[in-house]
């Protein structure tokens, strides 16, 4: 707490030892949709998130693979200091429970409010200004990257064109794939932003991958690959 102003705010649910209360944080947020608080009982730091599926993405904080794993993609304060401290040093706070449709600006607020020393990004919903931490960007570029100075050999080539040409044909005629559709399927094997809207047509949330927003709503890929770009409406969201 920063002020005296930050003692008014009033969690509506408390969750004083994470490590004990584990089950009880899936149970009592199953299919809740608001505004947490991680809080580090050792050094008084805070993380806020938000979330439409509160158990989905709490669990994913109790998931010592998930963890690790969001360390891999670069910076991440409140993975590095849960995996540090252990669950059993950290308090949860269920700050509000609210409509998808505020979502986005509610964990707003509780950014500008009580400014958690663990959140990277000042802007809630959004990546940019993140940059990949120097080990990472070594393994991306350079010497570090495993085909750095190499080049496919002709045997490779010709199996590479070979398989190119064989593709499955349909009566008899060799299947094509559209300009269009194979820029698409391209961006996506790369890991292509995702955008949530509510059926207001409101922006709620922006996820850097279908595998994030996958995550978010506690689906598989395929899942949000078939409603994207479509206009399709999945649960009363779309995704473009």
């Amino acid at each position: 707490m920063k002020n005296n102003d930050n003692l008014k705010i009033i969690p509506v649910v408390i969750y004083a030892n994470a490590s004990r209360d584990k089950f009880k944080i899936y149970e009592e947020n199953r299919r809740k949709c608001g505004i947490y608080r991680w809080n580090n009982l050792m050094t008084g730091m805070s993380y806020i998130g938000s979330a439409i599926n509160l158990a989905q993405r709490l669990r994913n904080y109790f998931s010592l693979r998930s963890l690790n794993k969001e360390l891999l993609k670069g910076n991440s304060r409140i993975h590095s200091a849960l995996l540090k401290y252990d669950h059993s040093y950290f308090s949860l706070d269920i700050m509000e429970y609210c409509e998808p449709s505020i979502l986005i600006k509610k964990e707003q607020y509780y950014i500008d409010l009580l400014k958690p020393e663990y959140n990277i990004f000042k802007i809630a919903g959004n990546r940019l200004g993140f940059k990949h931490s120097e080990v990472t960007i070594e393994k991306m570029s350079g010497i570090n990257n495993h085909f750095y100075g190499k080049t496919h050999s002709y045997e490779t080539r010709e199996k590479i064109g070979l398989s190119l040409r064989n593709l499955p044909r349909v009566n008899n005629k060799p299947k094509t794939i559209k300009l269009e559709t194979r820029l698409k399927l391209s961006l996506r094997s790369h890991g292509v932003s995702v955008e949530i809207y509510a059926k207001s047509n409101n922006l709620i949330k922006q996820l850097t991958t279908m595998t994030s927003a996958a995550k978010y709503f506690g689906v598989n890929r395929r899942t949000i690959g078939r409603y994207l770009d479509k206009n399709k409406i999945y649960n009363g969201y779309t995704f473009k």
